[in-house]
């Protein structure tokens, strides 16, 4: 089972902190449709961190959406994501792809935190000749018990597993069918979720910069819920006004600073992130950031990215170059989706021989 790669028509299983979302896509004639695309919530903390922490909700919740989806047995792709994926972009001498794969686990060993033993590693050639007799090369490595955890659940939940690719691979690959990528220019794409920010940057018409933060969308949810001693679900409503309670001026006020707050918080780490990918790369001036997420959609979060990094932002449409037919497709609620859909989105492509 690969990192990277995949088949044609997988479904794409997106696993996330908050949801779990399915989509499915089929290719003719070089363009995407839409076949079939199904979502569902999960309790809180049933995700965290990238483990999965109540098996049997997300399985249910799984079985539910494939069974919507009428997908049951198909082949699908899933995607991990947070401490325990490891990406590193090497630097190493000319060599055949056989001869790297002879030698990526000797040269993956210096550069991860665990026992070689205990992770799955793949590579991916960039440039095969950078110059100076050296190429680029994409290392991925995932712990084996986190990948076995995302692939049982999956099965148990009526599929089967192919493909397992990484959480921010995923939204690249949706990003490239769906926009234009200069190589002359720099762009930031980060997929906000509840509890992490995944970072992407695309370079040269290449991934140059990947990085996973460890906070989101959550972060604001338990400020509120501290702030005004509410559940989860009020919390939620709060934070995305659908709560009536928020005709109250006093209260929408509070929520509107609690928000700026923490999305000065968030916005304060990507920036970090940024930071150093422009201290060490050589061309560097960020061009536009694009986000996708489902706390991506945060005003108050998109509004601090533009008063710090001072370029502009905006929201990734996953559906942008993939046909949706209206008869069987609600268009409203797919746009009103689309948010948070990038990564599954990006799964349903994965094909034997794609580059990640």
């Amino acid at each position: 089972m690969g990192l990277f790669g995949g088949r044609a028509n997988l479904v794409g299983l997106d696993i996330g902190s908050s949801a779990v979302k399915l989509i499915r896509l089929r290719q003719a004639s070089g363009s995407w449709e839409l076949v079939a695309f199904t979502m569902g919530q999960l309790p809180p903390d049933a995700v965290v961190e990238g483990r999965i922490m109540n098996f049997t909700a997300v399985v249910e919740r799984i079985r539910e959406l494939v069974k919507e989806a009428n997908v049951k047995d198909a082949e699908c792709c899933l995607a991990v994501a947070g401490s325990s994926v490891i990406i590193k972009k090497l630097s190493l001498p000319e060599m055949t792809r056989a001869e790297l794969d002879e030698s990526i686990m000797w040269e993956a060993e210096q550069y991860i935190p665990f026992d070689i033993k205990d992770v799955n590693v793949d590579a991916q050639i960039l440039n095969p000749r950078a110059g100076q007799g050296q190429m680029d090369v994409l290392m991925v490595a995932a712990k084996k018990d986190v990948v076995n955890e995302f692939v049982s659940v999956a099965v148990e939940g009526g599929l089967r597993p192919v493909v397992v690719d990484v959480g921010i691979f995923s939204c690249l690959n949706m990003f490239e069918i769906n926009y234009a990528v200069p190589a002359d220019q720099t762009l930031v794409l980060l997929n906000v979720g509840a509890n992490s920010v995944n970072v992407g940057v695309l370079s040269g018409g290449m991934v140059s910069f990947t990085r996973d933060i460890a906070i989101g969308g959550s972060m604001l949810t338990a400020e509120i819920q501290k702030q005004f001693n509410v559940s989860y679900e009020e919390a939620e409503a709060f934070k995305t006004g659908a709560e009536s309670s928020l005709s109250s001026s006093t209260i929408a006020r509070e929520v509107a600073k609690i928000a700026d707050r923490v999305s000065d918080t968030m916005v304060t780490e990507v920036q970090r992130s940024l930071d150093f990918f422009v201290a060490t790369s050589i061309k560097a001036d960020i061009s536009r950031i694009y986000l996708s997420g489902g706390s991506a959609q945060l005003p108050a979060f998109i509004r601090a990215l533009e008063r710090r990094i001072e370029v502009p932002v905006e929201l990734v449409n996953p559906f942008r170059n993939i046909a949706v037919d209206a008869r069987k497709f609600d268009i409203d609620l797919l746009q009103r989706a689309a948010p948070v859909a990038g990564a599954a989105v990006g799964l349903a492509l994965r094909r034997f021989g794609d580059v990640s």
